[in-house]
């Protein structure tokens, strides 16, 4: 009982000295240790790692042991450090996928798999049932901040396994990957500026917002079916798709689409996927927009001249004549060959009194009856007219103008060609189509030839890092011009067209002039009477000059300015 006090009294005087030298001790603990020890637990406040649930800071730790729970009921969930909270099997939504968790740091070399997978399990709360045969492999991993999907992806399918979700909780199984199953993978991208839809071609588009050219007879350009078969695969209408289908494996790589979510289902193996994603990060940006607004301006000018004496019809007529004549039946009268009618070349005069007014009207002039008047030996009266000698003095001077002002306005997306057509389908001439079957009469019908005219603009806008805005600039104008021939007594009409293509770059804001499309058309005509009208001054009253100068100028004024966000 002495001794038992002494060695209490000792123990009480020592104190002072025994507990520093503790606390030195534990200081020189190996810092692997501490290190090791502190993976376990996961990072500091400040970065980040497992997703624990922690109390409060002077919160003690529970002083009742848990209970053991009733056979059946749901598997409460085990914190450390913190307060118990309830992990259902089963949530009915999940908002963020337990392999999208935050773990990290863990630095690990030469453990079992199964302690990577504690360590995994205790900083995300995820679950994991191992395979039998797969405790001995053993893992060296150093991982600072990374999520429960990397790290198995990278890690588990290093050493030849997979893992599988158990319906919809938080329990995988990891097991080995079949020897025959290429180590593929499947990543869902969505796209934020690229539409995951066709874009048309631009013939396309100007038959998709014109009325149907029913004279040509041309689909303008159209192409039949989505694409062109190349290398085994079909050819998309989508850059991006054709893109990332290029960096595919040929074996395995395969790609799908979603347009209703603009998302790119991709499915090949792991070593592809960071080409991937760097060309979508490449190409996946906000592309500018464009307000291109022009002025479209054409001047008509037209002007004539007619001046002189212009002498006979409008064809140059001076003088009509037409010479006698008188009918004969011979070979055909009554008595010709049965009495002696056969001896008179005429007729008689009797016979023939009663068609005198058959011929035509007194004063008219016939080819035949000349002018319809009959002498009493059955002879009709030929012509001799000047009528139409006729001097007619002309003096004439006109002009008119006209001018069209057109102000459209559109949005293009950068490197994307914007579209502005005014045209109107206009009648050139008539046509005509006979068809028959079989040898029977046929039947015909008549319509109109009509060809497309007015002005088309398209512009194509390229915006660079300097604000310079590059622009594809190719306008086109077609008009219908009388025609110097006629058809059938109808005017018909011939089509003149002028365009332009040109590059151009230009400041924001900064406006482009397009011009020079000019038309000309100038005729002469001189009329003059034979060896008159050539002779010095006295010729001049016996010629007629007329003159028409027709002009079309059309200029484009593009102002195009870049839309800021």
């Amino acid at each position: 009982m002495k001794t038992l006090k002494v060695l209490l009294a000792l123990a009480l005087a020592l104190e002072p000295v025994l507990f520093p030298v503790a606390g030195l001790y534990a200081q020189d603990a190996p810092a692997g240790d501490k290190d090791f020890a502190q993976d376990l637990q996961g990072p500091g406040g400040d970065e980040g790692g497992p997703i624990l649930d922690s109390g409060p800071a002077d919160s003690a730790p529970p002083s009742v042991m848990p209970q053991g729970q009733v056979p059946g009921s749901p598997i409460d969930s085990v914190q450390i450090g913190g307060a118990p909270k309830d992990a259902p099997m089963y949530e009915e939504v999940e908002s963020v996928s337990p392999l999208d968790r935050k773990i990290g740091p863990i630095r690990l070399k030469g453990a079992p798999l199964s302690t990577f997978l504690d360590v995994v399990s205790a900083q995300s709360k995820v679950n994991f049932i191992i395979t039998e045969g797969l405790e001995t492999k053993t893992i060296t991993v150093f991982l600072r901040k990374t999520t429960v999907r990397e790290a198995l992806e990278l890690l588990l399918r290093v050493k030849g396994l997979t893992y599988q979700r158990i319906g919809k909780s938080n329990t995988y199984v990891v097991q080995r990957r079949s020897a025959d199953m290429p180590n593929l993978i499947t990543k869902i991208y969505t796209l934020n500026y690229i539409p995951l839809i066709p874009i048309t071609s631009v013939g396309e588009e100007i038959a998709s917002i014109t009325s149907q050219d029913v004279s040509s007879n041309q689909q303008g350009g159209q192409q039949q079916g989505g694409g062109e078969e190349k290398g085994g695969e079909k050819e998309s209408a989508i850059s991006i798709i054709n893109i990332v289908r290029s960096v595919l494996s040929k074996k395995n790589g395969k790609l799908a689409t979603d347009p209703r979510t603009n998302t790119l289902i991709i499915t090949d193996v792991p070593e592809v996927f960071p080409q991937v994603e760097q060309i979508i990060a490449e190409l996946d940006k906000k592309a500018p927009q464009i307000l291109i607004e022009a002025q479209i301006v054409e001047i008509n000018t037209d002007r004539m001249n007619e001046l002189g004496i212009e002498w006979g019809g409008s064809r140059g007529e001076m003088a009509y004549f037409a010479g006698p004549s008188r009918l004969t039946d011979y070979g055909l009268r009554p008595g010709f060959f049965s009495g002696d009618e056969w001896k008179k070349f005429f007729p008689k005069t009797s016979d023939i009194a009663g068609e005198s007014g058959s011929g035509g009207s007194a004063g008219s002039v016939d080819p035949i009856f000349s002018t319809g008047q009959q002498s009493s030996k059955g002879v009709y009266y030929g012509v001799f007219s000047l009528a139409q000698l006729q001097a007619i003095f002309r003096a004439l001077i006109s002009k008119g103008e006209g001018r069209y002002l057109g102000k459209p306005k559109i949005v293009a997306m950068n490197n994307k060609t914007a579209l502005i057509t005014i045209s109107k389908d206009a009648a050139m001439g008539t046509t005509s189509t006979v068809s028959s079957a079989g040898g029977s009469a046929g039947s015909s019908s008549s319509g109109v030839e009509r060809r497309r005219i007015g002005l088309i603009l398209k512009v194509t806008p390229q915006v660079n890092k300097e604000g310079y805005i590059t622009m594809i600039v190719q306008p086109a104008y077609s008009d219908a011009v009388a025609s110097a021939i006629t058809v059938q007594g109808q005017t018909v009409y011939d089509p003149v067209s002028r365009g332009a293509s040109t590059m151009v770059r230009v400041k924001n804001g900064q406006t482009v002039v397009i011009g020079g499309m000019l038309a000309s058309t100038e005729t002469k005509t001189i009329r003059k009477v034979p060896l008159l009208g050539y002779i010095p001054i006295i010729g001049w009253l016996f010629t007629s000059v007329s003159s028409r100068r027709t002009n079309t100028d059309l200029v484009i004024f593009l102002t195009p300015t870049i839309l800021v966000d």
